[in-house]
């Protein structure tokens, strides 16, 4: 809980009802007949209209004085002169008829309240430690304010246990049977629960608070975290103001906390053992957001040696109690696991005294009526101190006043104009002066959802809406039923692709050079951007219109190209233009290129056939040079098979040189005769 110092010393006396007998006209006031009085005062109303002469007169013959008078009842303090009993005093005004009446001025003497459960007095001092009995004359509890017992069960056949509790479910063995098979939990039970002024056992902290008995512990002594969520959650949907939970473990559990937060938001304090592992480590229920953390106490006021401790502990308590037993008797209880229960029993008082008050400001109370112990303030080992019952209950009983103020609630994302698509986190925060209980979330006024633990999300499913703008409003609600309303919150939903189109250049253009490629795009929401693409390679990115690409044709080969423009949104859908088609045709500058050729033809290799490809118009040249005793010939031939040239010298050199148009042309090269190896060079363009 928050750290916050308060120091309140509010004194009560609880006055009994005051019974005198009269005598004769006379008080008895023999010594041990009734209580005591001011030994030489007088309390004296004389009857209206009784002139002033008449009381100086009344007065004077008892040799009294006025030493003061109580506006309103016009009745005198008299005090009386030496010598003169009390007694007497009082017959002298009697006998006097202006005298309306005459009494002594008592000594109200403060009253506490003792049970008659025969181990009260002599083996629960503990309950008189913690001003148990004053508190009593105040608050004993209300049937209509429950608390819970998240344990291992209860014996719910102890005689001293009838009539306190409500037996919920077992989420041990899932039943609804939640009998202790331990005896820890009949132990902690009795704390808060044993029937109190009975004539019979034991007394309790609250005497008149229903319990509800929840299993979530092992017949080992172990309490699973589902266990304890369930538990949480059953006791808190049912109304309990305070649960117990008296085990204690170092691993930090998200849905433990969840569970916690689910209970205070409707309401429930979670109050928990520090553990009984004497150090500092954290652990976990009691170090959890919205626990109370009880360390315990030793006889003497001191942290028990055994008692954990650290910045999670907010009071203490102490940890021992004759407490109710599994087998229908009563033994000694100790540890953490004890102290815990005695603040759930301050709780139940407390919201018994004042039911109108919140979680946090019974939290605030039990602190700030502490005995502070230790170091001066909130410490480590004490918290804010020794749990004071009847400070407590005082305190509560100066309740707030109504309440009236509503909660400050705000949408905290999305953001005032963000872009949203598919499936959005709406988040809001809202706080209260006493406690926020639900936030409500609207979109264009359609109730969308609600939340009662904070931080209050929500998941919006923006495909089911309209693309284009939404309002988001939050509305949050406290115990009172005050209401408080976010600022709107204006937001744009796009789930729809953009649409894109290549306008220029035309399909089936023939370009060259530099072209201007030109796309149109448009969104319902927005265009976040138009990238070009050429055969399915990304050319260009452009962010705003005019979407525009100039194209350098000239190093892309000549021939037929595919353009598309893809529009993509705010949101990243995207969409794909038709392809637009378009030949590219640059002057191409013809290039000199010589292709050289080795092998064996002739005799058994045969003839050798070599094709080259010229691309332009232009000459084509060729030297064939073979090595070996007979030379090797050449033929030159187009596609169609035609002779264009021949060499069949015998010389070893032989020369083609012809002009020829763009395609390709056949070489044969061979003889009849033996083989020979050879090489051809074919210069072309």
């Amino acid at each position: 809980m928050a750290r916050r110092g308060w120091t309140c010393a509010v004194l009560c006396v609880s006055v009994a009802a005051i019974v005198v007998c009269v005598q004769g006209g006379a008080y008895g006031l023999a010594e041990g007949a009734g209580p005591d009085y001011v030994s030489d005062q007088v309390l004296v109303k004389f009857r209206p209209g009784t002139p002033a002469s008449e009381v100086a007169r009344a007065h004077a013959a008892a040799g009294s004085a006025v030493v003061n008078a109580i506006p309103g009842i016009d009745v005198q303090v008299v005090k009386l002169p030496r010598g003169l009993s009390v007694a007497r005093g009082v017959g002298l005004y009697q006998r006097n008829p202006n005298v309306e009446y005459v009494e002594p001025d008592f000594l109200v003497q403060e009253q506490v309240t003792t049970p008659n459960d025969p181990y009260y007095r002599y083996a629960q001092i503990e309950l008189q430690g913690i001003h148990a009995g004053e508190a009593w004359d105040i608050a004993r509890g209300s049937p209509d304010v429950m608390i819970a017992v998240l344990d291992s069960g209860l014996a719910y056949d102890h005689p001293d246990a009838q009539g306190r509790y409500v037996l919920g479910p077992d989420f041990v063995n899932d039943d609804d049977d939640p009998w202790d098979d331990n005896g820890h939990g009949t132990k902690v039970y009795g704390v808060v629960g044993a029937t109190t002024n009975n004539g019979i056992g034991i007394a309790s902290v609250a005497w008149q608070n229903p319990v509800l008995v929840i299993k979530v512990g092992t017949y080992d002594g172990y309490g699973s975290i589902s266990a304890m969520c369930e538990g949480l959650v059953y006791a808190a949907e049912l109304g309990a103001r305070g649960a117990n939970l008296s085990y204690a473990g170092a691993a930090y559990s998200q849905s433990l906390q969840d569970a916690i937060d689910y209970a205070w938001s409707h309401g429930m304090i979670t109050v928990c053992a520090a553990g009984n592992y004497g150090d500092d480590t954290l652990r976990y229920p009691a170090a959890c957001d919205h626990a109370i953390g009880v360390s315990g106490l030793d006889g003497y006021d001191e942290l028990a040696y055994y008692s954990s401790y650290g910045d999670y502990i907010d009071v203490c308590a102490p940890d021992y109690m004759y407490s109710l037993v599994r087998d229908g008797g009563y033994g000694n209880a100790a540890g953490t696991s004890i102290a815990s229960p005695y603040v759930l029993g301050a709780i139940a008082l407390v919201a018994s005294a004042n039911p109108g008050l919140s979680a946090q400001q019974i939290v605030d109370i039990i602190e700030q009526t502490a005995d502070d112990l230790g170091t001066p303030g909130w410490d480590e080992y004490y918290g804010w101190g020794k749990i004071n019952l009847y400070r407590a209950v005082l305190a509560a009983g100066e309740g707030p006043a109504d309440d009236t103020v509503g909660p400050t609630v705000s949408v905290s994302s999305p953001a005032w104009g963000e872009v949203v698509w598919d499936t959005v986190l709406v988040s809001a925060s809202a706080t209260d002066n006493v406690g926020v209980i639900e936030v409500q979330l609207y979109l264009d006024d359609r109730f969308l959802g609600w939340d009662t633990v904070a931080p209050y999300s929500w998941s919006w499913d923006t495909e089911g809406d309209r693309d284009g703008e939404h309002t988001l409003i939050a509305v949050a609600y406290d115990a009172a039923g005050n209401a408080g309303e976010s600022a709107p919150v204006t937001v744009v939903v796009d789930n729809s692709p953009p649409v894109a189109e290549v306008v220029s250049p035309a399909f089936g253009s023939v370009v060259a050079e530099t072209v201007r490629v030109e796309a149109l795009a448009s969104d319902p929401v927005g265009v976040g951007r138009v990238d070009f693409y050429l055969d399915g390679q990304k050319k260009k990115e452009v962010f705003v219109p005019p979407y525009v690409w100039d194209w350098d044709t000239k190093v892309d080969a000549n021939g037929r190209h595919a353009i598309v423009a893809r529009a993509v949104d705010g949101a990243g859908n995207a969409c794909d233009s038709q392809p637009v088609e378009v030949t590219v045709q640059n002057t191409v500058e013809p290039t000199e290129q010589t292709d050289v050729f080795s092998g064996r033809a002739g005799g058994r290799n045969g003839w050798v056939s070599i094709w080259v490809r010229t691309n332009v118009e232009g000459p084509l040249r060729a030297t064939l040079e073979s090595e070996g005793r007979f030379s090797l010939s050449l033929y030159v031939c187009n596609e169609a098979g035609e002779l264009l040239a021949r060499d069949v010298s015998s010389a070893s050199l032989k020369f083609a040189e012809l002009w020829v148009a763009p395609g390709n042309y056949e070489f044969l090269i061979g003889s009849t005769r033996q083989k020979s190896s050879f090489v051809l060079e074919v210069t072309h363009f």
